[in-house]
């Protein structure tokens, strides 16, 4: 078969062949965004669970009268 060539004025109605690979590269497209923004969640809320509480003036140091407590070495 041979190739068609399209004009400029050449109005026809495009087949499958010419919207499928819009439809993957669409798919693709939101797959690899819905897939972005669910680590980007992930990560926030393990940085969060890891976070560890900063003493307070009430618990250690200058104000309450007793030493905050050091790192191990």
């Amino acid at each position: 078969m041979i190739p068609r060539i399209l004009m400029p004025g050449d109005m026809r109605q495009p087949d499958e062949a010419d919207i499928l690979p819009v439809a993957r590269l669409i798919i693709v497209f939101v797959m690899l965004g819905s897939f972005a923004l669910v680590f980007a969640e992930l990560v926030r809320q393990s940085e969060q669970m890891s976070a560890r509480p900063i003493p307070t003036a009430s618990r250690c140091g200058d104000a309450a009268g007793m030493p905050c407590p050091q790192r191990a070495l």
